[in-house]
């Protein structure tokens, strides 16, 4: 019997083993999420699309109207940053033309320019 009364080079021999083992296990788990931190494992996030409504009775004429006001004041807004970006001078100026310039091409101005109704007057 003598698991009962181990000897103590049995008992450290025991510890040893036991602590190696946590070692290694917590390292494993610890690599684990390293690695998956690194590789992007998750999904993207979901990309949120939103859609006007209208009503059902909304004729040609006023869907035209509407996208008219809507094309005028994305000009509007972009003739703005064109104005101010010609009162800058030098680096500023640069800078400032290689980020409307980014922004333009990269459908910015598409997306960002909310929708005007022909109801609504347009809030210049």
């Amino acid at each position: 019997m003598s698991f009962l009364n181990p000897s103590k080079a049995d008992t450290r021999r025991r510890r040893l083993i036991g602590g190696v083992a946590a070692l290694a296990i917590t390292g494993v788990v610890m690599f684990a999420f390293l690695i998956e931190n690194q590789s992007g494992y998750l999904p993207p996030d979901n990309i949120i699309i939103y859609a006007e409504s209208w009503k059902g009775d909304r004729s040609r004429e006023d869907a035209v109207k509407e996208r008219e006001l809507t094309v005028a004041a994305r000009e509007a807004k972009l003739a703005e940053a064109r104005a101010y970006i010609a009162t800058l001078s030098g680096e500023k100026k640069i800078a400032a033309q290689k980020q409307y310039d980014d922004y333009v091409n990269g459908g910015g101005a598409r997306k960002e320019i909310p929708y005007i109704s022909a109801s609504e007057p347009p809030m210049m």
